[in-house]
């Protein structure tokens, strides 16, 4: 079964999702008689559509015929590789108007990479068209950002990526696939992908190889999210200096066999989002799930102080659990140190 990235990837500009700005240039430039420059730069996070929209660019120039060269810069980078690329580019095209290489993660091509890369960007040999794709601009070398139409794409809101997983479980439910969901569950997972489409995507598909029933408990088994009722029950306990019950969450989180070092990077996660939601008194603006609405809605501003002071105690624990193999006995001592227990 084809993966649900590949199948739902669009293949039409109209079908790129909340990159107008960018999509009505590459329009213009597609409907035009004849591309003046024929290297373009495509920049932004990860999943946000980058290699899709450049081989949407190479299908509506060559009017369907052809495919585009695809080279991970990546698996690529070292002089040789990149002089083999180059000789590709002198040639002309067969079988369609336009060779187009479509080069991603170009932040990878060394130093010595990049200067044999200058020239057949400086003369566009042939009838080469290049589509460079990348999340680090910053690694590209000045004398190539000059030659190039650069095109800046955004992340994707979280209510594009919403309904865009919504759009595709109503689809697959039309091709006979029997799922249910919840809004709440569908907004979750809309959240964990952090504004990357392919994320989102990608982790609905592995939602639905474990369930097509999407729930908040389906997710967390299958994408290995935490148990928030178990952050919010530490929480309280650090509020209430309540040693025991630190210890003994601390100890069976430890004991349950999770990442530990990964539980408490996602703790802290969790406390920034409580700040943030004491501030904004909103829980969609939150990484939380809505499901524990009624747990959140205890949290006002007289916990803000103690959340900020929890914050800084674990961003220095983090990194401490990192370099130990005292992992349970670090984190007891370092969160009964910073709140000590009140007397009487």
């Amino acid at each position: 079964m084809e993966n649900l990235a590949a199948k739902y990837r669009p293949r039409v500009l109209d079908d790129v999702t909340e990159q107008g700005v960018v999509i009505d240039i590459v329009r213009n430039i597609c409907e035009a008689d004849e591309i003046t420059n024929r290297n373009f730069l495509f920049i932004g996070p990860a999943g946000c559509g980058k290699t899709t929209t450049a081989r949407i660019i190479a299908n509506a120039l060559n009017k369907g015929e052809g495919e585009p060269i695809e080279i991970d810069a990546a698996s690529h980078s070292g002089v040789d590789s990149v002089r083999e690329i180059v000789n590709q580019m002198r040639s002309y095209p067969v079988g369609s108007k336009y060779k187009v290489f479509i080069l991603d993660e170009v932040h990878s091509f060394s130093q010595q990479g990049w200067q044999v890369l200058l020239k057949p960007i400086e003369e566009q040999p042939a009838r080469t068209i290049v589509c460079l794709c990348t999340t680090n601009p910053e690694k590209i070398p000045q004398t190539i950002l000059s030659r190039v139409q650069t095109f800046q794409l955004s992340k994707i809101s979280l209510d594009g990526i919403f309904n865009r997983l919504k759009y595709i479980i109503e689809q697959e439910n039309k091709e006979g696939r029997n799922i249910t969901y919840d809004d709440d569950a569908v907004l979750y997972l809309a959240k964990t992908a952090q504004g990357g489409m392919r994320n989102g995507i990608t982790a609905l598909d592995k939602a639905l190889s474990f369930s097509t029933n999407i729930t908040i408990e389906s997710l967390q088994k299958a994408l290995g999210l935490p148990n928030y009722d178990d952050y919010f029950e530490l929480l309280n306990a650090i509020a209430k200096r309540n040693h025991e019950r630190i210890i003994e969450i601390v100890n069976n989180v430890y004991n349950s066999g999770v990442n530990f070092v990964k539980w408490f990077d996602g703790f802290f996660s969790f406390v920034v989002n409580i700040v943030k939601f004491i501030h904004l008194q909103d829980i969609s603006q939150t990484m939380i799930p809505g499901t524990y609405v009624d747990k959140i809605e205890g949290y006002g501003l007289a916990h803000s102080a103690l959340c900020l002071k929890l914050s800084k105690v674990l961003v220095k624990l983090n990194q401490e659990l990192k370099t130990t193999q005292y992992l349970q006995e670090l984190a007891i001592s370092e969160l009964c140190t910073a709140f000590p227990a009140k007397k009487g």
